[in-house]
């Protein structure tokens, strides 16, 4: 059918498709951010610094276990701040935003942060600690983020000798009842973002591991390299007279882009899945008997 050799059905059928896929990603992504790695008793369960925010509009509670035991656990938690040993995080994304680059994640345990007070600031000028047991639990709290409230918790609770459960309970509330959709949908989407790499982050650092995450340079090159898979297949969509499969890997770029954003699977895959999509996309791209290849007149 003649409809189907149209640039614009092409670029508003690969269109729905994408919408589809980030309205599905979007509806289910709430409820997993808010427990990611946490079971339902920790869900439940009652931490410091919980009354200080009895009606979040925003509540997390992330978990994730430790190889280590807590003595080797907790010196990664005392000393985590700004200007102090770091978030464990993506540091190009938070100095981004303070733009002094006074975030830097430590490889090592730095004596001259093992001891948090309470009234020390891990954000300048936005977070201070509330509360420490030196080897349990950190409490940062605010009554002034941006006219919200905000408590931050890092909780360790022993496995047995040689494993640490470290949970992370961070609630929001605002003056009111409400807040606006697209605002709360961008503060945990973002913020999960962020913590899922920190979980990472203190995991690898505590187990000793020779690679600490994240390996930001290598992550940054993985999601262009996917994003650039995207750019280019839609491309290959307008301009192929056969771009059924030229659309498949655009779809395929879309949800790679999203795994590797919220899913943060291992450096490894990420690079794999971009030169196996990429060489999809040169075999499509020069191939001249592959179904695809014609270009449209």
């Amino acid at each position: 059918m003649q409809i189907f050799d149209k640039k614009w059905f092409r670029f508003f059928t690969g269109a729905l498709l994408v919408m589809i896929i980030l309205s599905l990603t979007f509806m289910l992504l709430p409820k997993w951010i808010e427990t990611y790695g946490a079971t339902q008793g920790e869900v439940n369960e009652a931490y410091p610094g919980d009354e200080i925010l009895p009606s979040p509009v925003i509540q997390w509670t992330h978990a994730i276990t430790v190889k280590a035991p807590i003595e080797k656990t907790w010196p990664w938690i005392a000393q985590i701040g700004q200007s102090r040993g770091g978030f464990y995080s993506y540091t190009f994304i938070e100095n981004l935003i303070s733009r002094d680059n006074s975030f830097i994640n430590a490889e090592r345990i730095l004596p001259e942060f093992q001891e948090p007070q309470p009234g020390e600031e891990i954000i300048r000028d936005m977070l201070p600690v509330k509360e420490v047991a030196s080897g349990t639990y950190l409490l940062t709290a605010t009554e002034d983020f941006f006219g919200l409230g905000w408590t931050w918790l890092w909780y360790l609770k022993p496995l047995d000798a040689a494993n640490t459960r470290l949970i992370i309970r961070m609630k929001i509330q605002t003056s009111g009842e409400t807040v606006i959709p697209l605002a709360s949908a961008f503060l945990n989407a973002g913020g999960f973002v962020m913590e899922k790499c920190m979980l990472r982050g203190i995991q690898d650092r505590a187990e000793g591991q020779s690679s600490t995450s994240p390996n930001e340079p290598l992550e940054i090159i993985a999601w262009v390299g996917m994003l650039f898979v995207g750019i280019a297949s839609i491309w290959l969509v307008l301009k192929r007279k056969k771009w059924l499969l030229p659309l498949i890997m655009g779809v395929f770029s879309v949800v790679g882009l999203l795994i590797f954003t919220f899913v943060q699977p291992p450096v490894f895959w990420r690079l794999a899945g971009v030169i196996l999509l990429g060489g999809w996309l040169v075999f499509i791209g020069i191939g001249n008997d592959f179904p695809g290849t014609n270009e449209q007149m």
